[in-house]
């Protein structure tokens, strides 16, 4: 019983919003034995273990909103996700009969995408590589091509990332980027350099139809914190009379 309640303490000590996570394991899911003769017993090897019980679990980020607004009504096709994270937008797209090519710089988040996608059993329609995305090139076009959270600073390899990708969009296609807003720099929230003017991105997109360019607030979670940040987000579609690549 002892052992319970420092448990539970160190739980407390950690501050409320670690209590509220697991009062629920703490007091529905621990069972305690009445004796200390009790973990001697053959139960004792389902014995809690008190350092997974104390160990949070690990959050997923969420679908893209933004993305689910815009692909929701269009029919399935070739996608390419650049920065693509853990995979959930790619593994959510090919959920809906998408082919998706996932490209991110991380090779420990690609092999967890790979499993996740495993897990959905969409691992057959995703390609998962891990690669620079301001140097990697694609070798065919897209009916979708997005990049939501996973532009690099600003410089040389940003401009060529949104180059490569308004490149890789299909005559017809659409192109989606997503990244926090300039106005973050007021806050000193986050470095200039790591954020984007709705202008910035409107500009490597000669040859597109801007169908929506706003800055609106959306809901961001990084691990256990979730915050309320004004986004830029622009969505494009390729003119059909554009033939290069």
């Amino acid at each position: 019983m002892l052992a319970a309640w420092s448990c539970v303490r160190a739980v407390r000590a950690c501050g409320p919003r670690l209590e509220g996570r697991y009062r629920l394991m703490a007091t529905e899911h621990v069972h305690v034995p009445a004796h200390a003769s009790d973990w001697a017993s053959p139960a004792a090897a389902h014995a809690p273990d008190w350092a997974s019980v104390a160990a949070p679990e690990k959050a997923r980020p969420p679908v893209d909103e933004g993305l689910i607004e815009l692909a929701s009504p269009m029919p399935p096709g070739k996608a390419l996700d650049l920065g693509c994270g853990e995979g959930q937008n790619s593994i959510w797209l090919a959920q809906r009969g998408w082919i998706v090519n996932a490209v991110d710089l991380s090779p420990n988040a690609i092999n967890e995408a790979r499993l996740q996608a495993q897990a959905a059993g969409v691992a057959d329609t995703i390609v998962f590589r891990a690669a620079d995305i301001s140097d990697w090139r694609p070798v065919s076009r897209y009916d979708l091509v997005f990049c939501t959270f996973g532009l690099p600073a600003r410089g040389m390899g940003r401009s060529r990332l949104l180059d490569m990708a308004a490149a890789a969009v299909a005559p017809g296609g659409t192109i989606l980027l997503t990244e926090f807003d300039i106005s973050l720099r007021r806050e000193g929230w986050m470095a200039e350099k790591y954020l984007v003017s709705t202008e910035e991105l409107e500009r490597h997109l000669a040859g597109f139809r801007v169908d929506r360019s706003v800055t609106r607030i959306a809901r961001h979670r990084h691990g256990y914190e979730e915050r309320v940040l004004p986004v830029a987000s622009v969505i494009a579609t390729r003119r059909t009379d554009l033939r290069t690549f």
